[in-house]
């Protein structure tokens, strides 16, 4: 009977069937508590490093999104009804800005130049920006874009962002036909008048001969605003561009007839005598110099032969 007994008294709730409990004074109570508030503690960090991995990871969709959309903004622009026609002699001042500033790089039609500058008939980077956002990019410039950087103001200090909201402008006209309005004749633009400072200048150059000052002031002022963009101010030259004029032994091996039928005809980047593989465009790209503005902007190119750069202060 004895087992019998025993057996009664675990069916009780006898102290074998008790549950386990740790010894007073071992510290797994505590050690409880803290492992608990540690996940507490996690609770917020765990979540705001979820939230930032989300934030990235949607910044970086919202990027891939616009991109998108950027590279079909000139698809839909000219899938869309035509904008209303842009102003004729806005559009004209700006065509001839365009062909002493910009079309040496990205060409006459602007449809780029190979190795210079973009196609901006169907760029979606113009489609996709408005026009106080395409001059603000204008004058910062891209000065580190590859193969050839562009310089802010296309490199002509002397443009106002009234010129270039006029360039703004017939650029949406190349982007969209459908905009551009009949145009006036070509006229040289972006050519200010000789000061009587840069004419002083000239005048030392030329070594007193005032004829010969005026075709170097005249000259001056339109190496400025028609080779500035390749060979930069003063034509000290840009690097991967165009080359230094100052001092250039090429220009020192040529009269001036030579130099001038050279100038006409431009050089082509396969020339054995092209230092920085970029073509030169015929007349710098400016097809609206005549013989006689060459001719002055050789007598500037003479001034810079010494290597001193002499009369490049009368910009």
């Amino acid at each position: 009977m004895e087992p019998r007994h025993r057996e009664t008294r675990l069916k009780r709730g006898s102290p074998d069937t008790n549950p386990w409990a740790p010894a007073q004074g071992s510290g797994l109570g505590h050690a409880a508590k803290s492992v608990a508030l540690a996940c507490l503690l996690c609770v917020p960090i765990l979540s705001l490093g979820a939230w930032r991995m989300g934030s990235y990871w949607g910044a970086i969709e919202q990027a891939r999104l616009a991109a998108l959309e950027e590279s079909r903004a000139h698809t839909a622009l000219v899938s869309a009804p035509a904008l209303p026609l842009l102003d004729a002699e806005t559009a004209a001042r700006g065509r001839d800005l365009f062909t002493s500033a910009c079309v040496a790089c990205h060409g006459a039609g602007g449809t780029g130049i190979a190795g210079l500058g973009a196609d901006i008939t169907r760029s979606p980077f113009v489609a996709a920006r408005d026009d106080n956002e395409m001059v603000k990019f204008l004058v910062a410039g891209r000065p580190n874009a590859q193969p050839v950087g562009m310089p802010p103001r296309a490199g002509r200090d002397d443009l106002t962002d009234e010129d270039l909201h006029a360039i703004v402008a017939y650029v949406r006209g190349l982007q969209d036909p459908r905009r551009m309005p009949a145009l006036r004749e070509p006229v040289l633009a972006g050519v200010a008048p000789v000061t009587a400072g840069e004419l002083d200048a000239a005048l030392a150059a030329a070594g007193g001969d005032e004829e010969l000052a005026e075709y170097i002031a005249s000259g001056t002022k339109l190496f400025a605003a028609s080779c500035t963009a390749c060979h930069a101010q003063g034509g000290v030259g840009i690097k991967g561009n165009g080359p230094s004029m100052i001092g250039n032994a090429f220009v020192k091996s040529l009269d001036d007839d030579g130099l001038l039928a050279f100038l006409k005809r431009g050089r082509d980047p396969s020339d054995p005598k092209n230092t920085t593989g970029v073509g030169m465009p015929a007349k710098g790209g400016n097809p609206a110099l005549d013989e006689d503005d060459l001719l002055d902007i050789i007598a500037y190119l003479r001034t810079l032969e010494k290597g001193n750069g002499s009369a490049s202060a009368a910009k």
